[in-house]
């Protein structure tokens, strides 16, 4: 088995999703299934360690660079280290956007997850004060730190801390708008810093792109059921992964649309722009790049 050399931390709704496959396509590069996040808890146990490392099996020599995808390292303050802490020489690739539209696409991502309830974003944005209190919560929200839309999307102190923690020449930034006006160009990028060949992709498609339940009582209902299969796998000391999670899965996305939702007004998309300030003058610094146009 090798090692996982590289790690996608994040950001959530910055283009993870479409990088990972687009990687996990490389016929040099080998990528685990997304999302294992499993050095968001400090690493020792053996069991754990030993299901983790099965994810890399497949990963063989003909691999010249082997990786995960975990969109919540980049906002856990010890996943960095965690990852350090088991190999000292990996690289590090880092996403960010215009912290102001990642939280809109994020409240997105929470309704079609059900850890949201309140479909209109500026509601949902102005109830975080309560629900740091634990008030207001949806009642099928499985993580309450999800809906807190300002500390999810505070990317210059997220990437402040990585590089408080990794060396620079280890980490890799990518910015979304550089993806969506030149997607070919980013991922050669990434690749020269994978040190992996290019293999000629020229075709490069949007993976989980923003989109919302058509029929939010069937998306509840759905939701439940994942839930209670489960449960049902637990309490039958299950850990096998069977279709049924993934039909439900399916379900859901035929049970979705676009994101069409109304521009935000005028006032609320100022009064967002002015709350992300800092961060994104702590991007620019960091990055050595003129992000004003996300301040405006």
């Amino acid at each position: 088995m090798k090692r996982p050399d590289f790690f996608i931390l994040g950001a959530p709704k910055c283009g993870t999703t479409s990088l990972d496959a687009w990687l996990g396509a490389h016929p040099r590069i080998f990528t685990a299934p997304k999302e294992p996040d499993y050095f968001n808890r400090a690493p020792g146990d053996t069991n754990n360690l030993r299901q983790y490392e099965s994810l890399f099996a497949a990963a063989n020599d003909a691999h010249l660079a082997v990786g995960e995808t975990s969109p919540k390292y980049l906002r856990h303050p010890h996943a960095v280290g965690n990852i350090l802490r088991y190999n000292d020489a990996a690289k590090f690739i880092v996403m960010v956007r215009n912290p102001a539209d990642m939280a809109m696409s994020w409240h997105a991502q929470q309704l079609r997850n059900d850890n949201e309830d309140v479909r209109d974003f500026e509601t949902a944005w102005n109830l975080q004060g309560q629900r740091r209190a634990g008030d207001a919560m949806p009642r099928l929200c499985y993580d309450a730190a999800n809906l807190l839309y300002g500390d999810v999307c505070a990317l210059g102190k997220q990437l402040a801390r990585v590089y408080e923690q990794a060396a620079r020449e280890r980490v890799h930034v990518v910015v979304f708008d550089d993806v969506v006006a030149d997607p070919g160009r980013v991922y050669r990028a990434v690749l020269k810093f994978l040190q992996t060949p290019d293999d000629g992709r020229a075709v490069f498609d949007a993976h989980n792109p923003g989109r919302l339940p058509r029929f939010r009582y069937l998306n509840r209902k759905l939701s439940d059921a994942h839930v209670k299969l489960a449960q049902i796998k637990t309490a039958l000391g299950i850990r096998r992964s069977f279709n049924s999670g993934a039909l439900l899965q399916r379900l859901k996305r035929l049970n979705s649309r676009a994101d069409s939702r109304p521009p935000l007004r005028p006032e609320f998309r100022r009064a967002l722009a002015d709350y992300f300030a800092d961060e994104v003058r702590l991007l620019e610094s960091l990055l050595s790049r003129d992000l004003s146009h996300w301040r405006r």
